[in-house]
């Protein structure tokens, strides 16, 4: 039987896994070639790209956006057809699994989620036996690779925190109904991969005046990647060293892990007190919350873990490799619903993105001891970006409208309002009734008009008489007389 195939999708960064193998990722960069197959990531993490092509990036933000990125050629895209684009050539690039599951961010809204949806039909690469891939809220997935860690509560609320390139986002879920998603997910952007990554630079520029004024002329960008590259190096050591800017001056700034925790102090408390008004205006009491959860690149900074359970007094889990969590947890629930035998390619072709994929509650235990295997499996020395971006010049920037603090999807109906009354147009009978109604009238007029009976001919006018009148002399005269 073919292993079951988790991908996840990411501002910052694409990831594919299977149960039984190491994950891979690729930023989320898509080169196109007219002669060959699409190329997904940047040249030091994808030995395929060995020639140029036209490069395009920031199409994961625009899914949903009708207005379509412009490539250096002219060409437009829409963002969905380049994400799919993307997600098909992951797959391609691990080899293909059965069932196929897709965690999309949290944060998107119904019309994000469809539009990527509608697309999977369009472009079926990816379809089992004829039917997309499920699609779920990668919140979900991530608490199904961390239902096997130690300390993951049974009951109560669990608060996931995601922190990845673009923002931060907070799903509540109830840990005693299959992890049930409570409210609409928030997404904080103040606290990003990218804002820290700017805070970096900003504190290299000043530390050497010379890098101040090649930022004012150079590729952010470019400029940005040392800086993140540090950030990462931070998470384990106690310093890092940044090359000068520009590179040639052949000076470094020396970064530790204090200086980089004092940077980023105050928009973490601003991000923690905006965990704490989330959890009031939702009414659930503190008492009920049980544990937080962290996922995405971001959750890898010490100071992160610190931070909440310090503020928040509660148990913070996280997986070995939290980037990797939400792909990692989309391929075991690919795997549990298999060994089920839920349906995988004639059941449901997307299930609501904030709940499991057809999986009973006590289903999880199973997942719990899937992720248990897998996790020793699936270790990898690659470092985790949660901010990976081309140390080049950007040629397709982002320009829609920013993502702020909110909730970014309206609340799901209560199931109440499961049996109120549909609209007309959408009974069955009222609808045939209509449509018989009006198919027998019809029959009825054509029959009256081909089985009438024929009217006569109205006469026509009467026709002139000619008279030939023979005279003495034999000479005949012709008059014609009128009607």
């Amino acid at each position: 039987m073919s292993e079951s195939l988790g991908l996840s999708i990411g501002v910052a960064n694409l990831v594919a896994a299977h149960t039984g193998g190491a994950p891979v990722r690729r930023s989320s960069v898509v080169t196109l070639y007219e002669h060959r197959a699409t190329e997904v990531g940047l040249p030091e993490e994808n030995p395929n790209l060995t020639e140029p092509g036209l490069v395009l990036r920031g199409f994961v933000e625009r899914v949903g956006d009708r207005t379509p990125l412009v490539a250096a050629d002219g060409t437009k895209y829409l963002g969905e057809v380049l994400t799919v684009e993307a997600i098909e050539t992951m797959a391609r690039t691990v080899g293909s699994g059965t069932p196929v599951i897709v965690a999309v961010p949290a944060y998107w809204s119904e019309a994000q989620s469809s539009a990527l949806r509608e697309e999977f039909f369009a472009q079926p690469d990816l379809a089992s036996r004829g039917v997309p891939p499920t699609l779920l809220s990668d919140a979900t997935t991530a608490l199904a690779a961390l239902h096997a860690r130690p300390g993951l509560p049974t009951d109560g609320v669990v608060v996931v925190c995601d922190f990845g390139a673009g923002g931060t986002s907070v799903t509540l879920s109830d840990a005693g109904s299959n992890f049930r998603q409570l409210a609409p997910t928030l997404r904080y952007t103040d606290f990003s991969g990218d804002a820290i990554d700017q805070l970096v630079l900003d504190h290299v520029r000043g530390a050497t005046p010379e890098a101040d004024a090649t930022t004012r002329t150079g590729s952010p960008t470019r400029l940005l990647g040392p800086c993140r590259r540090a950030k990462e190096q931070l998470s384990a050591a106690t310093a890092a060293t940044i090359p000068g800017v520009p590179a040639s001056s052949g000076d470094e700034v020396r970064l530790t892990r204090a200086d980089f925790e004092s940077l980023i102090s105050e928009p973490l408390d601003r991000f923690l007190d905006t965990v704490e008004e989330a959890l009031q205006r939702t009414g659930i009491a503190r008492s009920r919350v049980a544990a937080v959860a962290i996922v995405g690149g971001g959750a890898e900074i010490p100071l992160i873990t610190t931070r909440l359970s310090g503020r928040l007094r509660l148990p913070v889990l996280a997986a070995p490799q939290p980037g990797y969590s939400a792909a990692v947890g989309a391929a075991l629930l690919g795997e549990q619903r298999a060994s089920a035998g839920l349906p995988t390619a004639a059941g449901p072709v997307v299930e609501n993105p904030t709940e499991m994929v057809g999986a009973a509650p006590d289903d999880m235990t199973q997942a719990a001891q899937a992720a248990g295997a897998a996790a020793g499996q699936s270790g990898s020395d690659e470092p985790v970006a949660w901010s990976q971006d081309a140390d080049e010049e950007e040629l397709v920037p982002y320009t829609g409208p920013e993502y702020t603090g909110g909730y970014a999807r309206e609340p799901q109906a209560d199931d109440a309002e499961a049996g109120a009354p549909l609209p007309w147009y959408k009974r069955t009978a009222l609808v045939l009734s209509l449509v018989g109604a009006g198919a027998a009238v019809l029959v009825a007029v054509l029959l009256a008009l081909t089985l009438g009976r024929d009217k006569p001919n109205p006469p026509g006018p009467p026709m002139p008489q000619t008279v030939t009148v023979t005279g003495p002399n034999n000479s005949p005269t012709v008059s014609v007389i009128p009607p």
